[in-house]
């Protein structure tokens, strides 16, 4: 192993490996120059697990072990991130040094389940779920299909989260499913943000489905604490402080979410975690051999596989000009793609900028939900990641 090369990317996720693709499909010259430096034994496709809690994908499918996935050129040091010192340019995997002269960050974005007292010690089992974990997607189909009276609670933290509308995709699935199967069961949404979605468009679409399927949502509502013992859930409001209680017999839990800690000291953090990039060209605002994109970056956009896809070609020129001497002249405009199923077979494209006007890529009102989305997250969307977007297909 080398201990210098020409660019380091730290994190082996989306963000990371299509980076490395298509970089080295653009500079040649980049051959066994580029380091990936990830710890992961696999690579997940995320985006299927909401569709896995509710019974419709299988989790086999959305994994590849991480030598699979390397790109032809690129190194892999299967190592984890220790620290970084963008001054001396270098990079610490765990007892490894490894110098570089320009470096992506691609760390992703790290749940927080200890922020939810009981979070932990509960999630699979007394049907406690939660579909960010690999190894407990499954047992949030099986607490489903279990589940015959009472509450479903579905919850989404104040905080940034990646696949920004995974907890609404289990919401309108799992409610769905009761209905299809004639169960006394309600659907319970709590969020600890102040609006369903932020582009007024989308926002109201999916407020009149929860009201159309009378789905009980309160916005605000930060979930603190789970007890599994008990089946009780704490809320803490996140305006007044008030604190109260909801029953479940199952709950689904999206966890509270923070940038990469393990760069809180290296200078390339903004004051709330993440990597301090220009919003536009992803360079660092004061380290100009540092760019970053997807979960770990501070670009301002809902933190989607849809939104690396589209970061991904401008990061890639304007890395590809500061190699050249040249100031990065290309511009991200914030887009991204939230696709949110309201039922089994129907769904919901939110599309949009920075600007958080909708910017839709088809003739449809992609508003009202349609069968076409649907099949296109649920059978196109993976062929596309797996052999297109991993491979540096912008």
């Amino acid at each position: 192993m080398k201990k210098h090369y020409k660019l380091v990317i730290l994190g082996g996720g989306a963000g990371g490996i299509s980076t490395a693709s298509r970089v080295l499909s653009k500079k040649k010259d980049l051959k066994d120059d580029v380091l990936i430096i990830e710890p992961g034994d696999y690579h997940y496709f995320q985006p299927a697990w909401p569709l896995v809690g509710s019974g419709v994908e299988k989790l086999r499918s959305t994994k590849k072990p991480t030598e699979k996935v390397i790109p032809k050129g690129a190194r892999w040091l299967q190592a984890s991130v220790k620290n970084a010192d963008p001054v001396k340019r270098e990079i610490t995997a765990d007892s490894t040094v490894i110098s570089y002269e320009y470096l992506i960050v691609a760390l992703g974005i790290e749940l927080n389940y200890d922020a939810i007292k009981g979070a932990k010690e509960f999630i699979g089992k007394n049907s406690v779920c939660t579909n960010y974990l690999y190894d407990f997607v499954e047992y949030t189909y099986e607490s489903l299909k279990n589940t015959k009276t009472g509450n479903i609670l579905v919850t989404k933290p104040k905080s940034k989260i990646k696949g920004g509308v995974s907890a609404e995709n289990s919401l309108f699935t799992m409610d769905d499913f009761v209905k299809q199967h004639d169960r006394h069961v309600d659907i319970i949404f709590r969020s600890g943000r102040d609006e369903i979605f932020e582009v007024k468009k989308y926002n109201d679409s999916l407020i009149s489905q929860m009201e159309e399927k009378h789905i009980d949502y309160m916005l605000n509502e930060e979930l603190v604490e789970v007890n599994g013992d008990e089946k009780i859930a704490v809320f803490k409001n996140t305006v007044n402080g008030d604190i109260h209680t909801v029953p479940f017999e199952m709950i689904v839990i999206t966890p509270p979410m923070h940038g990469p800690r393990v760069l809180e000291n290296s200078g390339l953090l903004d004051d709330e975690g993440w990597v301090d990039v220009d919003k536009h060209t992803m360079m660092h605002k004061k380290y100009t051999t540092v760019f970053s994109l997807g979960d770990a970056s501070s670009l301002p956009t809902v933190k989607m596989g849809a939104a690396v896809r589209q970061q991904l070609p401008v990061l890639v020129d304007n890395l590809i000009e500061r190699m050249n001497d040249k100031e990065p002249s290309h511009k991200y405009d914030g887009k991204t793609a939230c696709p949110i199923a309201t039922e089994y077979g129907e769904l919901i494209l939110a599309e949009f900028g920075y600007d958080r006007i909708p910017s839709e890529t088809t003739f449809l009102n992609q508003a009202d939900d349609k069968k076409i989305f649907y099949q296109f997250k649920k059978n196109m969307l993976p062929i596309m990641y797996w052999h297109a977007m991993l491979k540096g297909k912008g």
